[in-house]
């Protein structure tokens, strides 16, 4: 299995993914995007059940880690019309959060060929960095700090976690996301979620585990420093 992460992702975590027993695979920045997140994984792709979208700047850019990438996941790389920016919410083009069959969204900023999938129901969110803030925990409940996820994810029957933002660290900001801070696997069955860091750094890592626990998952540290935000590591 590989780890997709970020070019500036801890080289701590990297090491313990390697005793896991994955290949790394650090991806390049978009220079269109701040530095801190410019090589954020849930920035830059998302990984639909049958294709991997991204921008065609990045596409050009990044063409021989989306090569390995679609190789080893047996998916065809689509680009979407609409290119990145800078400033929110022209960041957040694919910063979709897929629980189950759900889709949470900032719909009129999320790319249209990614919103507009018949294998999804959107559900719309004021939260445009909805993968940043999600941590899926199988196909009907999730972890989050953001009302608007929260409150939507409730009124469509999921069981929801809610935590805080501020025990994450994101370089260049007052705190990082839950969901950027673990794993996701678009294509593995697994219960195992990844965090970067120690989850007992985290101020709500027992109900963290709790919850997962309940829902048969676990999740495992990739080092002892404090949770970080390297934005989303995608296990394929």
């Amino acid at each position: 299995m590989t780890a997709i992460i970020s070019h500036t992702a801890p080289k701590e975590a990297e090491e313990t993914l390697r005793r896991l027993g994955y290949d790394v695979l650090r991806i390049p920045p978009h220079p269109a995007l701040p530095s801190p997140v410019a090589s954020h994984p849930d920035m830059l792709l998302f990984f639909a059940s049958d294709a991997i979208f991204c921008t065609q700047s990045y596409a050009k850019l990044a063409q021989a880690e989306l090569s390995l990438i679609c190789e080893r996941t047996r998916r065809p790389l689509c680009t979407v019309n609409g290119e990145l920016g800078a400033t929110y919410p022209h960041d957040v083009l694919f910063n979709a959060a897929r629980v189950g069959k759900k889709l949470f969204c900032l719909p009129h900023a999320t790319a249209q060929e990614i919103s507009a999938s018949p294998d999804v129901t959107v559900i719309p969110v004021r939260q445009g960095y909805a993968k940043c803030s999600v941590i899926p925990v199988g196909d009907n409940a999730l972890i989050c700090a953001d009302p608007s996820i929260a409150k939507a994810a409730l009124k469509e029957g999921l069981e929801v976690l809610r935590v805080h933002a501020d025990g994450i660290r994101l370089e260049g900001y007052d705190c990082g996301f839950p969901g950027g801070c673990t794993s996701s696997a678009p294509y593995i069955d697994t219960t195992t979620i990844l965090f970067c860091g120690a989850v007992s750094l985290h101020p709500d890592a027992a109900a963290m585990q709790d919850f997962c626990a309940r829902h048969k998952h676990h999740l495992i540290s990739l080092g002892d420093f404090p949770p970080t935000d390297v934005g989303t590591i995608f296990l394929i």
